[in-house]
């Protein structure tokens, strides 16, 4: 049967391709009152359906019902029905189902929220967008002084939302397709100075497990390179105090090996046996994976270098100080990206190409012809 033959009798039928979450609110989706599948095309009549069809979806559960129409959604694109934009039903109801495909990619908590939180404000001023409304929204964001790095991780967030709902049939097309990326400026990494942080680590916290655990954190932080997601996160069992070896899950889910030196794990070890308990992880907390909460520490961290009256810094301007100071004592580019878990060598030069300048001006003084030349021959 031809599909514009296909499609008239859908029109007689009166139906539409898949329900809008108020109709199913309301009672029963359109494609439940009058079924248009009927051998040779033609529609039954609608109170022959209406009663089972109705009925047996009424009795569902709402995560049935929702699966139903997913199915139905599905099943239409494959026959190649056309189906509009207002046919579907809005994203930001099947924005749960792209949260948990976020968590099965191994993507941290913290990304998942900043990719939840941005692409929610934007669906509640664009319920059903259009490559022009995602396009207009950023050049606006732009444009009000927003950051070239704050608008390109919303346009991350909103290209993964429309891919997965793309991918299974919950939306017609990816309004993000074509929209490129927005280059972000290199901004040259500042990490504080190791004094700096000797007085920050001197300063104590009103509560003294809150101090423990914030030099526990800091000390941490500044002598492997890890990331603070990576560090709350971490559990005791990963902990491998004889071989002096932390077993961390970075992200994307890559798995890597960070050294410890000895004076960090016997800290880190200090501190797990002094604050005993069930959790799994060395710093429980109250999120919902278990662990602290990274706000938290990051604000305890800022009162900590009031006290020491000293320039504020954030935990991940620790993991710069740990990549700065190993680059310039001779560490190798290649060691320090397996130890950061950086994807490739390529991203830590970029970042740390401040370093690397340095080390230029030092190498041509060296080696040159005529370096180190107090003065130049004159002609």
């Amino acid at each position: 049967m031809k599909r514009s033959h296909f499609r008239e009798k859908r029109a007689e039928a009166g139906e539409h391709s898949a329900p809008a979450r108020s109709e199913m609110k309301g009672g029963s989706p359109s494609w439940i009152r009058t079924n248009n599948l009927a051998a040779g095309g033609a529609a039954p009549c609608p109170r022959e359906t209406e009663g089972i069809g109705m009925r047996a979806f009424q009795r569902l559960s709402r995560d049935s019902q929702e699966l139903v129409t997913s199915l139905i959604e599905r099943l239409a694109k494959g026959e190649g029905v056309g189906m509009a934009a207002a046919d579907y039903r809005p994203p930001a109801d099947s924005a749960p189902l792209w949260v948990a495909r976020l968590r099965t990619e191994y993507r941290s908590e913290r990304t998942i929220e900043a990719y939840r939180y941005q692409a929610g404000k934007f669906l509640e001023l664009y319920p059903r967008p259009t490559r022009l409304d995602v396009q207009g929204h950023l050049a606006r964001r732009l444009e009000q002084g927003t950051s070239a790095a704050a608008a390109e991780n919303q346009r991350k967030a909103l290209t993964s939302l429309f891919r997965f709902l793309v991918e299974e049939g919950l939306w017609p097309d990816d309004p993000t397709a074509g929209i490129r990326h927005i280059k972000v400026g290199y901004s040259q990494k500042e990490p504080p100075s190791i004094e700096d942080v000797e007085r920050v680590l001197a300063v104590g916290c009103a509560r003294s497990q809150d101090s423990d655990k914030i030099r526990t954190v800091v000390v941490l932080l500044m002598t492997t390179g890890m990331r603070i997601t990576e560090c709350m996160s971490l559990k005791k069992d990963s902990v491998d105090l004889e071989r002096l070896e932390l077993r961390i899950v970075g992200k994307g889910g890559r798995p890597r090996v960070v050294p410890l030196l000895k004076g960090t794990a016997e800290m880190l070890a200090a501190y797990i046996e002094a604050y005993p308990g069930d959790s799994p992880f060395a710093f429980p907390g109250k999120t919902r994976a278990g662990f602290a909460e990274i706000y938290n520490i990051q604000k305890t961290l800022k009162r900590a270098c009031l006290r020491a009256k000293v320039r504020p810094f954030t935990p991940h301007q620790l993991r710069h100080l740990y990549a700065t100071h190993a680059l310039r004592n001779g560490a190798k580019l290649e060691v320090v990206s397996r130890i950061l878990g950086h994807a490739s060598v390529g991203i830590t030069g970029d970042l740390y190409r401040h370093v690397r300048t340095e080390e230029m001006h030092q190498e041509a003084e060296r080696f040159a012809p005529l370096g180190g030349a107090k003065t130049l021959p004159e002609g």
